[in-house]
């Protein structure tokens, strides 16, 4: 399994629920898994298996929605997953981090105001 990146998301209507999904790259397929709720899907690209996966968390809360469930649906996914997405997001963290240091430089901005 080889994590590629992470995202934080909203649902359409419910922007208090955040969805915490990792991508990986497993048997030549890229997965996406929200870990919330422990649904994964799966596609040839990213674009393909995040599009899968919202059609699998629709299903997910519509099923849910309808049995009278919805305070049972949440389900973290396995401590490995949540720890592998920590880990890939801190390293995007600083990346991005990096570049925005580059970016200072190549400017020359002598100092940082601070909020």
């Amino acid at each position: 399994m080889n994590p590629i990146k992470t995202f934080i998301g909203t649902i359409t209507n419910m922007p208090g629920l955040y969805l915490h999904i990792l991508l990986t790259e497993e048997d030549d397929v890229i997965v996406a898994r929200c870990l919330d709720f422990s649904v994964s899907s799966h596609g040839e690209n990213k674009e393909e298996a995040l599009a899968s996966l919202n059609d699998s968390i629709a299903d997910y809360l519509d099923y849910a929605l309808k049995q009278g469930a919805f305070e049972a649906i949440i389900d973290p996914e396995e401590d490995m997953f949540w720890d592998i997405f920590k880990e890939q997001q801190l390293k995007e963290e600083t990346a991005a981090i990096a570049d925005y240091v580059n970016i200072l430089k190549l400017k020359d901005i002598p100092e940082i105001n601070y909020a």
